[in-house]
């Protein structure tokens, strides 16, 4: 059982993995993604927010839910806030594809 704290940031990691989705929801390929700038920047900032978010989680709930790359998520969360023009643009689009469909399937588990 989440605490409330906990609770509330898997609440916010699945509210920015919603405005991720919704951001691309017209968007098929990194190449579009890329000519549009402000959804590029909005899908960017959802992923410092995850990366807080999940940073924010206590130790029981990262010991408890060890699928969950916590450590990873923070470092990709640091590599983009610092390090923003150096982001591998193919990586970004494998996490969208790949890695946040997995993440919202973790959390959404967590919060039953």
């Amino acid at each position: 059982m989440l605490n409330e704290d906990d609770r509330a940031n898997a609440e916010e990691v699945l509210y920015a993995i919603a405005h991720i989705e919704e951001y691309l929801k017209n968007i098929s390929s990194l190449e579009n993604l890329l000519n549009n700038s402000m959804a590029y920047d909005a899908v960017m900032m959802n992923f410092i927010v995850i990366g807080e978010a999940c940073k924010r989680m206590s130790a029981e709930t990262k010991n408890a839910n060890p699928q969950i790359d916590w450590k990873g998520i923070n470092s990709y969360r640091n590599f983009i806030a610092h390090e923003y023009f150096g982001v591998d643009e193919n990586i970004v689009w494998a996490a969208i594809k790949i890695e946040l469909p997995k993440l919202k399937k973790e959390i959404v588990s967590i919060l039953k």
